[in-house]
Formats: structure tokens, C-alpha cells, sequence
């Protein structure tokens, strides 16, 4: 059947932004709990940051610890209350519109999604990485740069096709995760057991954080422990908001965790801390700790994760520019869905316009293994910033909707007021150190803090200048149609009851 879209009226406090009206009927809702876990997962964890860690030692286990009590779990709470009280499409720019105002929703939605451009250009490196691993191989500058400009162009045109079919290969590549997390930490564990750890362990080292030596750790754990609101981005495609982000959020929080942890502690036992890569290392310490052939295959699969977690971050985050073009950020081509994938085209093709420049423009400026960390470091930056952006509104929709929460029942962070604050306070902190670390602590031992910051200072810079130029331009060109101008195609998509799954899967 057609199904005829009108723009929001006005109205008061209440009333619908376009994005919370409009994605609900032309998008399919095909998340289900499993599958959203799946994707909370490839966004938020990266095992390539075990090996940043293991070349901390053992103090990189408190830093995970302390990351997760001082900003995971604050995060988590506050994204999976503001996700049940405003279940849209566009996550944080939908809870910062309504909280804080549009300028401060644009902002926000911009900081959370300027890190998809930024590890869309680091992440083909990762994947080259351990290609060039598994088959002991090394190439020139031109042709890595060609290569990756090729493997984010093949993440794209994945990342095109209908969501349930991207779906259907997260979930099974989320079960190869697993498979792959087993054998990094059984390999250490085996070899530990015969040789002794390689990092000799200490109480004190393994229970408290060292931030004195090691504080740059800590950014690390933060900028992989980021993007907990990422899968809101998706909030119309979900089955059941209300039922599936509570959990979404716990499930995946547990199985990002011991990912982590398992993956840190196996390589920590295996390499001394001069010899662990800062990309490869998590699966380089099969080389000495597995038999023969283990790493190669190794290397080649966790390739294969690292590309399906970059489609899942184009799907994701070009929901933030589709929303953008809704609410007339951007002009109407933004808002251009496919009739046959329903997926925004002109976003993700813009994320890989975007990520591809950056690709040629930094990786022929320095060694490939360390502009990979100097991007993942303004990454970092731009992203933990965007925290505020869930965090403060949580207060103020405490405070501008209690009639809300006093008449609707949804999950909500426990202890009422005190419990919001403590939550805030403690994610504010936490987000704090983590800039800190992020910005004036380098990550690669051989590389000057003064280089880092200068680098990451850069890139983070360079973004937000970007960020400026979308509002100036985005917004003067959008403003010139009418919203009934800029949803006119959207009206005339054939919706068929066939697109909607019946009930949700857990």
C-alpha cells in the first residue's frame, strides 16, 4: 500500500520532531534484541585496543575496570533511559533537541556521528594490517593506500544492501567473535601455564591503576568503551525499543567486557610490552603462544570482523545524516532512501567520500601503524565530548517531562534523583579524564607527546571546523525549501507488510 507521509504540525513541548514521525512509517523495523546486541557490540569493541592495552602490562586490567565503573555503566544507563523515553530515529540529536534545544541537537548528533569518517578511515589499515600478517607480507605506500581506499569502498557497497540481510551476517560473524576471543586468551593461558607470563604479574600492578606510568591507558579504555548510543541512531528500526534497549545495552555491555578482558589478559601473558604491536599484537601473540598456522588464520578472521564491524558502522551512522536531512540540517538529497533497501544512499556514499580523502591525505604522511593510533586519538576526542550529550540531558528531562515519567512506565536509572546525579557526576568525570588522556598523553611509547597532541589536536580540530562549515552552509541551503518540499519522496514509498517481521526474536 502507499502511505501518505504529512509534515509535523506545531504544536507545543510536545510535539513531533519530523524524524520522530517519519522514519517510523518508511523504515523497516528488523532489530531484534539478538541482533541488536550483535551490533552494540561490533561499534563498541574493538580487540585491536587489547593490544594498546597489553603493552601497559598488568595495570591495564584495573584501567579496564575503572573505565567501565566511570563511564560504560554511567553511559549505558543514561542512553537506555533516554532511548525508552524518546524511542526514535537520530538517538542523541532526537534527546539533546528535546532537552537542550536544536543548535545543541545538531551539535550533539554532529559530535556523535564525525567519529564514523574518522574510524572509517583507520579501520582498512587495521584490515590490511592483518592481512599483511596472515600472509607475512609487506607493500609499498601507494599501493596499502590503494588497497584501503578499495576495502572501504567494498564496506560500502555492503553496507547498501537491505538491513535484515546485513543483520543476518552480524549475527553469525558475533558468534565467530567468540570463537576467536577463546583462542587468544586459551593460547595465553596454555602458554603462561608452561612458560610463565611473559609480563610477570603483580598484585599491585593487576589492582590498581597506574596513572602516574601508564595514564594514557585510560583514554585508551575510554575511546573503547565509547558508542553506547550508537545504536539508538536506529531507533525506528528496532522491534521493541522498550523491551530490547534495556537489554541490548546489558547483554552487550557483559560481552564487550570480557572480549576485553580475555583478549588483554591472553596477549599480557604471551608478549613482553616491547614486543606487543599496537594493531596487531592481540593476534601476533598466536605466533609464539599457538601451533603453527593458527595466527595466519587468526589475522584473516579477525580481518573479516573488523570489515563486518565497519559496515555496521556505516549502516548506523548514516541514520545520524538521514536525520539531519529530515530536520533540515542538510539539504533533501540527504534524506534519499532507496525504494528497494531503505537505506539513506546518499549518506553512507558521503561517509565514504569523506573517509576516503582522509585516507589519502594522512596516510601519506606518516607510517601506516601510527596514523591508524593518531586517528583512533581524535577519535576519541570528538566522541567522548558527544557524552555530554546524553548525560546532561538526563537531568533535564527529569526536570522538563516529569509528567512523563510520572505517568508512563519505562526502564529508568534507579534511585531517582540522587541516582541521576550520581550517575551524571561519575560519567562527567569519567569523560573528563578520558579527553585528558586522549589529548595530552601519547599512545605509541615511541612517539612524543608533544607529536601526539599536535596530531590528534589536528585531526580533532579539523573536525570540528568541518562540524562548523555543515551548519553554516547545510543549514542556508535546507532552509530554502519548505519541510513539505523536503519529505515530497518520501510520500510515495510502497510500504509492503512483507518488510516488517512478526514478533521480535530475544
Amino acid at each position: 500500500m502507499t502511505q501518505q507521509i504529512d509534515a509535523p504540525t506545531s504544536g507545543g513541548r510536545d510535539k513531533l520532531l519530523t524524524t520522530e514521525l517519519v522514519p517510523e512509517q518508511v523504515l523497516p523495523k528488523v532489530m531484534t534484541t539478538f541482533g541488536l546486541t550483535a551490533t552494540y557490540v561490533f561499534i563498541i569493541c574493538w580487540i585491536t585496543g587489547s593490544s594498546i592495552m597489553a603493552a601497559g602490562g598488568w595495570t591495564a586490567i584495573p584501567m579496564w575496570i575503572l573505565g567501565i565503573l566511570t563511564f560504560l555503566i554511567p553511559a549505558g544507563m543514561a542512553v537506555a533511559e533516554l532511548g525508552n523515553l524518546w524511542p526514535g530515529e537520530g538517538g542523541v540529536y532526537i534527546w539533546a533537541t528535546r532537552t537542550m534545544g536544536e543548535t545543541w541537537g545538531f551539535i550533539g548528533g554532529y559530535l556523535s556521528w564525525i567519529p564514523v569518517v574518522l574510524n572509517s578511515a583507520s579501520s582498512p589499515a587495521i584490515i590490511l594490517q592483518f592481512l599483511l600478517l596472515a600472509f607475512h607480507a609487506e607493500l609499498g605506500l601507494t599501493l596499502t593506500i590503494i588497497i584501503q581506499v578499495a576495502l572501504l569502498w567494498a564496506v560500502i557497497g555492503l553496507a547498501l544492501a537491505k538491513l535484515a540481510a546485513n543483520q543476518r551476517i552480524m549475527n553469525t560473524v558475533f558468534v565467530v567473535y567468540w570463537a576467536l576471543t577463546a583462542v587468544i586468551f586459551i593460547a595465553g593461558v596454555v602458554y603462561a601455564f608452561r612458560n610463565g607470563s611473559a609480563q610477570p604479574f603483580t598484585a599491585h600492578a593487576a589492582l590498581v591503576p597506574d596513572f602516574a606510568g601508564a595514564g594514557f591507558l585510560y583514554g585508551t579504555v575510554l575511546l573503547y568503551l565509547v558508542g553506547v548510543e550508537t545504536p539508538y541512531n536506529m531507533g525506528a528500526e528496532f522491534l521493541s525499543v522498550r523491551k530490547s534497549g534495556p537489554k541490548m545495552v546489558v547483554y552487550g555491555s557483559i560481552a564487550l567486557i570480557l572480549i576485553y578482558l580475555l583478549t588483554t589478559l591472553g596477549t599480557v601473558m604471551v608478549l613482553p610490552a616491547d614486543q606487543v604491536d599496537p594493531v596487531t599484537g592481540v593476534i601476533g601473540m598466536l605466533g609464539t603462544a599457538a601451533p603453527k598456522g593458527v595466527m595466519e588464520v587468526a589475522a584473516v578472521v579477525l580481518a573479516c570482523i573488523v570489515f563486518v564491524a565497519l559496515m555496521s558502522y556505516q549502516v548506523t551512522y548514516s541514520r545520524l545524516i538521514f536525520v539531519s536531512g529530515l530536520e533540515r540540517h542538510l539539504p533533501r538529497i540527504f534524506t534519499h532512501l532507496n525504494p528497494r533497501t531503505r537505506n539513506p544512499v546518499t549518506a553512507v556514499l558521503i561517509q565514504g567520500v569523506l573517509s576516503s580523502l582522509l585516507i589519502v591525505g594522512l596516510y601519506s604522511q606518516s607510517s601506516m601503524a601510527n596514523v591508524t593510533v593518531f586517528l583512533q586519538g581524535g577519535l576519541s576526542i570528538a566522541w567522548l565530548i558527544s557524552g555530554f550529550f546524553f548525560l546532561f540531558p538526563v537531568i533535564l528531562a527529569r526536570k522538563k517531562y516529569a509528567d512523563r515519567y510520572a505517568a508512563e512506565k519505562f526502564w529508568r536509572i534507579p534511585g531517582g534523583t540522587v541516582g541521576v546525579w550520581i550517575t551524571v557526576a561519575i560519567g562527567t568525570l569519567g569523560t573528563l579524564g578520558g579527553i585528558y588522556y586522549s589529548f595530552a598523553k601519547s599512545w605509541i611509547k615511541d612517539v612524543p607527546d608533544s607529536t601526539w597532541m599536535m596530531w590528534t589536536g589536528s585531526i580533532a580540530v579539523g573536525m570540528f571546523a568541518l562540524g562548523v562549515i555543515v551548519y553554516i552552509f547545510g543549514r542556508r541551503s535546507a532552509h530554502k525549501m519548505t519541510s513539505e518540499d523536503a519529505l515530497a519522496h518520501l510520500a510515495v514509498l510502497d510500504l509492503k507488510k512483507s518488510e516488517t517481521p512478526s514478533p521480535e526474536a530475544v
